[in-house]
């Protein structure tokens, strides 16, 4: 397992931030980077499920375990969906997204570390500061 760590200051504050996390129609704006047409299914609280998902319907499933609004939110991974069916994959358990908002002046500092399969962490990496640009240019609307 690898590590993505990026830092982005966005030009609003962590109230805003979090709602680019949160809100599905600001996330699919800035996740488009990875996927054409993702989005997510589900609902952003404690313990949830969230589906997050291409416009096929395929993507990662996992669980909301910790979700304090404007500060902190992390998901672990459990599965996949492939052609509507959900699979769970041990190999995730070690797979988590986690956010962190710090709010400096007027501006947040949104901290995001991924731990992922070795094999995606290049592209991964890369479609991270794309969706890392979006979610600036977000912030400044």
């Amino acid at each position: 397992m690898k590590h993505i760590k990026k830092e982005f200051l966005l030009n609003c504050t962590p109230e805003k931030a979090w709602q680019l996390v949160v809100d599905r129609s600001k996330y699919e704006k800035w996740a488009d980077a990875f996927q054409e047409g993702s989005t997510y299914s589900g609902e952003m609280k404690l313990n949830e499920t969230i589906s997050f998902v291409d416009e096929t319907g395929n993507g990662l499933v996992s669980k909301v375990v910790v979700f304090e609004p404007e500060k902190e939110i992390k998901f672990a991974f459990l599965g996949e969906v492939t052609d509507g069916k959900y699979v769970e994959v041990p190999g995730f358990s070690e797979m988590l997204e986690h956010y962190l908002f710090e709010a400096i002046g007027n501006q947040t500092k949104m901290f995001v570390d991924v731990a992922m399969d070795d094999d995606y962490y290049d592209m991964m990496n890369e479609l991270w500061d794309k969706a890392g640009t979006e979610l600036i240019k977000l912030s400044n609307e």
